[in-house]
């Protein structure tokens, strides 16, 4: 009996231990993953400190606001979707937007989606992209629901803006007359664009998204700063903006992946009989070319017809880089621009 008793006691002892220790294992963890992102929302928050962000909606005010150039007697509308990191998804574009409407007359829609735009905080919060589709398709249909039948609409995407982009042509009640894609998100991710720790880093995201939050952007591997500009006077123009987020998050390198995938398995199939336009640079460090021929193949099994154009020398910001004349000359041409 005494036996038993000691026994009894001994293994309470041992899970006491056992408990005691997991939970400061646990503990141990919180605290780990709770000093990285203090640290790198103080790093990041003071380079942000000297941006303008508006104070209720949280935009980033310089070109990071919605856009909307509407004037209801046009013909024609340019619907068009950013990428993933970007601050300024319409400032970038601006005044080549701003000449569209005002010089040929095409109406100019930019929403704002997803992480875009936002201060740290609000972007590393609990984001799903399932809401950057919810809420560009709202914009859209919204927008298009009183449009006469002959108002030509051409939607455009640039990099992740391929999600919700992807999602007007398979979901959308009016579907576009055209689609162009460029840099289009795609399974081929490279991830080559912020060095050699991020690029190792996206080939781990499955489990390192639970043990190394982020890390800080680095110049591109042969560009003039973290922008995939081949152009170097292009580049420090971009980089002088000031409009990227400073940080890589592993959390949205891992969504990056599920995302290229759902596209191309759920969306791209769906695309049959649409007309779309496809534009990548030969240069890119965000994918690879295969994944972008890969992406145009997958539209033309599904029905769709695809043009497809790579620019030579030039990165994954297609039109801010090399070649930009030859995008713009392609977007007018499918605008129908006299």
């Amino acid at each position: 009996m005494e036996h038993s008793q000691s026994l009894a006691r001994k293994i309470l002892v041992l899970l006491v231990k056992v408990i005691i220790v997991v939970f400061a294992v646990m503990g141990a963890y919180k605290t780990f993953i709770d000093i990285q992102f203090s640290s790198t929302k103080r790093r990041v928050e003071a380079i942000e400190s000297k941006r303008n962000y508006d104070p209720d909606l949280l935009y980033y005010k310089d070109g990071g606001e919605p856009l909307v150039l509407v004037n209801p007697e046009y013909k024609t509308t340019l619907f068009f979707m950013e990428g993933f990191r970007t601050q300024s998804p319409a400032g970038m574009y601006e005044s080549y937007f701003r000449e569209l409407f005002t010089k040929y007359k095409v109406n100019v829609i930019v929403p704002i989606y997803g992480i875009q735009s936002s201060p740290f905080s609000y972007r590393n919060r609990d984001w799903r992209f399932q809401e950057d589709m919810r809420l560009v398709l709202q914009v859209y249909t919204a927008y298009t629901a009183a449009l006469p039948s002959d108002h030509w609409v051409v939607t455009c995407s640039q990099s992740f803006g391929t999600l919700p982009h992807a999602a007007i042509g398979a979901f959308a009640k009016r579907k576009p007359d055209a689609m162009i894609f460029l840099s289009p998100h795609n399974t081929g991710l490279d991830f080559k664009a912020s060095g050699p720790f991020v690029h190792w880093l996206s080939k781990q995201t499955s489990w390192l998204q639970y043990v190394v939050l982020f890390s800080m952007a680095t110049p591109a591997p042969g560009r003039a700063s973290v922008w995939d500009i081949v152009n170097t006077e292009k580049n420090l123009a971009m980089a002088a903006r000031n409009d990227t987020n400073p940080e890589d998050a592993s959390r949205y390198g891992y969504i990056n992946e599920k995302v290229a995938a759902y596209i191309e398995t759920r969306l791209l199939p769906k695309l049959n009989g649409m007309n779309c336009t496809v534009i990548c640079g030969d240069s890119d460090l965000y994918f690879s070319q295969s994944g972008f021929d890969h992406f145009a193949e997958i539209l033309r099994n599904a029905g769709a017809t695809v043009s497809f154009t790579r620019i030579p020398n030039s990165g994954h910001m297609v039109l801010l880089d090399n070649g930009e004349e030859t995008v713009k000359a392609i977007i007018a041409s499918v605008l129908r621009l006299k």
